[in-house]
């Protein structure tokens, strides 16, 4: 392993150095192209320019009828121009007026002859694609419109033949590599110069080039890159454009003569990690004699301690050297591991003492809801074989009878051991990193007692509510009954009476008032009856309004006697999921508060309507109000501040555990001296419609 490390950095400094010779390699191929394709198109320029100065200083010579003047001008710049083959002069026609050749000197005026490569009369020169001469000889056109210099005006033209085959060859044939060479090709992918002249002269295709193709598809120029040549030979190349004319110059040499400095340098750097290699095993069989063997000792009795899990033992020193002091150091660890052990075992006893007497039922549970782990209490409750099965199916299996929500946390009742138990629900999200994969902590507290309790509470209310209810009920109830008792007294007596008694009419009349206030005294019976009647568990679907209605025809005589008017303003259908039985106690005991809050005379308003998704039932009385210092206690148990006897102090506690079950919210407002408000928010059950 020691000698990992020395072989990678080798490795990166080989490929360092590898890099920067293949750059070097990019580099000085592509700076030779660059020189080369500026020398080209230098010699281009100069070409042209010495054209344009013969045209500029001599253009009325060129074109004029002074034949000795004209040839000793052609003369002049052809001697100058050592790589013009043929010059000509033409009318404004394009009609050849004269020629000269290097060969044949001036040839005598053809008539109706004209100049190749004619150019519009928007341009002022132009340079001819390149063609190709008998011989096979690259050659281009330079053509010059002649001017007059005073006008501007086009007089002539003056047209000049160039053998590219000598320039290109001062460039091609330079001082390359092994099997380096360089070419040139024109913009249409001719092949125009060469290191090997022979490939011109056969004129080569050379477009299938890898290089020749970026060249043909827009690219200016490229710094170097690794391909294979058309003889299916990896080359390392580069090309730049001339500019103008459109040519590029490319050099191309085989790889493996590029790559043969790095190819050395792999070799010397192979040779040396030999050497170190060698080296590094003889001193590693060194080391291993004198501090492996010892290690190999000691990593057995560990293995031994590791597989007896006795961490009591210890194992000797045999010697005071790095291997003895490194076995002193692991027989501390084993005593502080042992003694971490032991702390763990006592801490794991008390967390199970505390867990199975929390008096709570505890599950772990995976993401799917599934039982992972569950305590003492839990299994009492519901069996020792739950693992894997899902939480829902064991907690409110077939024996639920209700579900409802206390501030957020499900209460849920079910028959436990064939007996009813109510438990609160409360369940955590865990951190995805325990070892036991768990995804949720669910807590069940057995709160039947306190459930029991609060129904106990409701019933007290309702029977306290019943009792303030009696007297104004029998009050209902003797009023009809007076009625009845008159009309019973009347018909008897006539009756009894000799002469003639009532008619059959008359004794009709009289039933049907009798019964009319039967019915009456039912009503208010029924009432009554139906607000007495035991509350039964359970949610059902149910009309706010209509119940609050009934519910208010209990309070009707207290109303009437203290003089006071209950104003209804409720909208119709105003369902929500609840007890009716429950609802009539609250609707009960927010109407009783105002009552007794009420003077004579005053008005007290019950509202109900739904906005959106919600149900508003609204109390409110103009009475004395609560001060500020007891409104914080209104919903306390058996808080009140009515005299002795007129009140529980259950009434607003009662009812804020009602609205809670039914998932709303009440909220009080109460100003000394002005009134109080009673605000109850309930969700809007839309199958209701």
């Amino acid at each position: 392993m020691s000698i990992l490390p020395l072989f990678l950095l080798g490795n990166l400094g080989f490929t360092s150095v590898r890099q920067n010779l293949q750059k070097n390699i990019y580099e000085q191929d592509f700076a030779q192209v660059t020189v080369i394709a500026n020398e080209v198109r230098d010699f281009i320029t100069n070409v042209e320019i010495s054209l344009n100065l013969t045209n500029a200083t001599s253009a009325y010579a060129l074109v004029g009828k002074d034949e000795t003047l004209r040839q000793i001008i052609l003369e002049i710049l052809l001697h100058q121009e050592s790589f013009i083959k043929e010059i000509k002069i033409a009318d404004q026609s394009f009609n050849i007026i004269d020629q000269i050749t290097r060969q044949e000197g001036i040839s005598p005026y053809i008539s109706a002859s004209q100049i190749e490569n004619q150019i519009s009369t928007e341009k002022s020169s132009a340079i001819s694609e390149v063609f190709f001469s008998s011989d096979n000889r690259p050659e281009i056109y330079f053509t010059i419109a002649v001017q007059d210099p005073l006008t501007k005006a086009r007089i002539g033209y003056l047209q000049a033949k160039v053998d590219l085959n000598g320039i290109i060859s001062r460039y091609v044939n330079m001082q390359l590599g092994e099997g380096a060479h360089v070419f040139i090709v024109d913009q249409a992918g001719n092949l125009i110069g060469h290191t090997d002249s022979n490939l011109v002269l056969n004129h080569e295709e050379i477009r299938q080039d890898f290089a020749v193709q970026s060249f043909l598809e827009g690219e200016d120029f490229s710094q170097g890159s690794e391909y294979k040549n058309l003889n299916d030979v990896s080359v390392i190349g580069a090309f730049a454009s001339v500019g103008t004319p459109d040519w590029a110059v490319f050099i191309e040499q085989p790889a493996r003569e590029a790559n043969k400095p790095i190819l050395d340098f792999s070799f010397r750097l192979i040779v040396i990690a030999i050497l170190i290699m060698v080296l590094a095993m003889i001193l590693s069989i060194a080391f291993g004699l004198k501090v492996v063997h010892p290690i190999e000792k000691l990593e057995g009795q560990v293995r031994r301690i590791i597989s007896t899990g006795d961490l009591e033992s210890h194992i000797p020193i045999e010697s005071w050297d790095e291997i003895g002091r490194l076995v002193k150091s692991f027989n501390q660890l084993l005593n502080s591991l042992d003694q971490k052990n032991e702390n763990l075992k006592n801490e794991k006893e008390l967390l199970t003492t505390v867990v199975d007497g929390v008096g709570a039922g505890m599950v772990l549970l995976d993401p799917d809801k599934k039982i992972i782990w569950w305590n003492t209490k839990f299994a009492e409750w519901f069996g020792h074989d739950l693992e894997n099965l899902p939480c829902d199916k064991i907690v409110k299996g077939e024996g639920m009878e209700g579900v409802y929500y206390e501030k957020g946390r499900n209460i849920c009742s079910v028959f436990v051991n064939e007996e009813r138990r109510h438990f609160r629900q409360m369940q955590y999200e865990l951190s995805p990193d325990n070892p036991e994969s768990a995804a949720y902590l669910l807590l069940l507290d057995d709160i039947t007692q306190e459930v029991e309790m609060e129904a106990r509470m409701i019933e007290t209310d309702k029977m306290a509510a019943i009792g303030l209810l009696a007297s104004g009920v029998a009050h209902e109830i003797n009023n009809p009954l007076a009625i009845v008792a008159a009309h019973s007294e009347d018909l008897l007596d006539r009756l009894n009476e000799e002469e003639m008694g009532p008619t059959q009419g008359e004794i009709k009349m009289g039933f049907k008032t009798v019964l009319g206030q039967i019915v009456r005294c039912k009503q208010i019976t029924d009432r009554l009856l139906g607000f007495a009647r035991q509350r039964i568990n359970g949610s059902d679907l149910i009309d706010i309004g209509v119940t609050s209605v009934q519910t208010l025809g209990l309070l009707v005589h207290k109303a009437k006697q203290k003089q006071i008017k209950i104003e209804l303003q409720l909208e119709n259908s105003l369902f929500v999921l609840g007890n009716e039985n429950e609802w009539q106690q609250v609707v009960l005991n927010l109407i009783t508060n105002a009552l007794d809050a009420s003077s004579k005379g005053q008005l007290i308003e019950v509202k109900g309507y739904h906005e959106d998704d919600k149900i508003f039932f609204l109390v409110k009385d103009y009475g004395e109000g609560i001060p500020q210092i007891n409104l914080k206690k209104a919903f306390d148990p058996f808080f009140t501040t009515k005299s002795v006897g007129q009140g529980t102090g259950l009434g607003l506690y009662v009812s804020y555990g009602i609205v809670q079950k039914m998932k709303g919210e009440m909220a009080l407002e109460s100003t000394e001296g002005q009134g109080t408000c009673v605000k109850i928010t309930l969700p809007l059950h839309k199958g209701g419609d």
